[in-house]
């Protein structure tokens, strides 16, 4: 059997990181991003269509449910 140490004894070694790296993106890069997918690829057309559809279907359900309550 090996010998074993408690962790975080004095002598273990240890890793210190200088600096830890930007993640998030800046505002800039983020709308360049957005610009490029959405204009890009068409879908923003198709997005506002199935906005419009889905409204539709959500104007007649409550009619139809105010219909049958009364």
């Amino acid at each position: 059997m090996g010998q074993t140490q408690p962790m975080g004894t004095p002598g273990s070694p240890t890793k210190t990181i200088p600096q830890a790296p930007k993640l998030e993106p800046t505002a800039e890069e983020v709308g360049e991003d957005w610009v490029n997918e959405y204009e890009e690829s068409g879908l923003m057309p198709f997005a506002i269509i199935v906005l419009i559809l889905s409204l539709a279907v959500l104007a007649i359900e409550l009619l139809t449910k105010l219909g049958a309550g009364s």
